[in-house]
């Protein structure tokens, strides 16, 4: 009998069989922590990355990576779209003790990293890039873990809009350090003036140009219909396409247009049916594949800084948002829970270290041997803090798992 017609020589699991075992193992180990010790579903999806990738199996590596970074854009930009449609810009004008307390605890988070790392050897410039990506909270752990518990209230709003808020800064000022790393190693200080004003710049006419066509579709169609569904994606991915294109950072652009279309149309958005199921698979590669990215060298040489300077950055959050606690009608509690759900690291530092890395290969891989061994361990543990949090304060309504 012929048996031409079967696969012949050794089987490999191709690329695609590997992600889709990623899929299925990140699903059941989020869902395992979720049932049985009650922990969030992210925590899962991050612990199966690191058990997939390089610190494990091996079964993905950091090799892969190129090949699904339109998952990851895509993903974090949905994510930062919504993010930014739940600040309300007239809010903000009327409560700038936000903007205060954003702002001082930024600049202590910032300033703290910063002088740890220069007070123990680091280079200045080493330390301000490191700094810089600290300076940030995951929009991507906020807003998983703040659905799955159903979390609402006061602090669960000042979460949000001080997560936009140190993001945006923590982008802003990497991108002013990369203008001064072309200077510094390129010895262009021209490029180092008009780059990172033309990141900001760009962003910024990205983000208005999402807003307007959103509100255009919203005007044409219904969104919260399940038709929206291609609408908002297409959409997305036109703005994440169009980034790239540009070569401009795609973590700003969907953020200030979330917030442009919550301040040019401040009704209720509701997002289409299955709008949520889409997005989760999203969300569940995001942290399945930025959980691949450390290597056990990138351990060895940030692994105890990374350590010092979690536990030197969720003091700088948490003394920030308490020394102006009072003023934002928060109590000694609530300030404390507030500035603990702030730790989380994800996707954003991920990509900020990537920038670098890729611009400055060599100094890139001295910032992500302890960005990113400061994000995997808060990938692990901040999804539980932010839980924790919320729930102390009382802002969790119980749900049937």
């Amino acid at each position: 009998m012929n048996h031409s017609f079967l696969t012949t020589g050794p089987f490999e699991f191709g690329l695609l069989m590997r992600i889709a075992m990623a899929l299925l193992c990140a699903s059941l180990t989020g869902e395992c922590l979720r049932h049985f010790v009650r922990l969030p579903r992210v925590s899962g999806y991050a612990l199966a990355g690191l058990v997939l990738g390089p610190l494990g199996l091996g079964w993905l590596n950091s090799e892969d990576l190129p090949y699904f970074r339109v998952l990851i854009d895509l993903a974090l930009a949905l994510l930062l779209f919504e993010l930014g449609i739940h600040v309300h810009l007239r809010w903000l004008r009327d409560n700038p003790w936000v903007i205060a307390s954003s702002l001082i605890e930024s600049t202590l988070t910032f300033g703290a990293v910063f002088a740890t790392l220069y007070l123990t050897g680091s280079d200045a410039r080493l330390a301000s890039s490191i700094a810089a990506i600290a300076i940030g909270t995951s929009p991507a752990v906020i807003m998983r873990v703040v659905a799955e518990i159903h979390a609402q209230g006061q602090v669960t709003q000042k979460l949000f809009v001080l997560c936009a808020l140190n993001m945006t800064y923590s982008v802003i000022v990497s991108k002013l350090i990369i203008g001064e790393l072309h200077g510094v190693f390129k010895g262009d200080w021209l490029i180092a003036v008009i780059h990172p004003l033309y990141l900001l710049l760009g962003s910024v006419g990205v983000g208005a140009s999402l807003a307007l066509a959103f509100k255009l579709l919203r005007g044409l169609f219904d969104l919260s219909d399940e038709q929206g569904v291609p609408v908002l994606f297409g959409l997305l991915l036109l703005t994440v396409s169009a980034l790239e294109i540009l070569a401009l950072p795609v973590v700003l652009a969907p953020l200030l247009g979330g917030m442009l279309v919550k301040y040019l149309d401040p009704r209720p958005h509701l997002w289409p049916r299955n709008f949520g199921t889409a997005g989760a698979i999203l969300g569940t590669m995001l942290f399945v594949l930025t959980g691949v990215s450390l290597t056990w060298n990138g351990v060895a040489v940030g692994g105890l800084s990374a350590l010092t300077l979690l536990a030197v950055r969720l003091v700088a959050k948490s003394a920030g948002v308490m020394l102006l606690g009072p003023v934002n009608g928060l109590s000694v509690k609530q300030a404390l829970a507030l500035g603990l759900a702030l730790s989380p690291m994800s996707a954003v530092a991920f990509l900020l270290t990537e920038d670098i890395r890729t611009l400055f290969p060599v100094f890139g891989m001295q910032v992500g041997s302890i960005v990113l061994s400061m994000m995997v361990i808060l990938e692990l543990v901040g999804p539980i803090a932010v839980q924790w949090s919320l729930r102390y304060i009382g802002e969790t309504r119980k749900v049937r798992i």
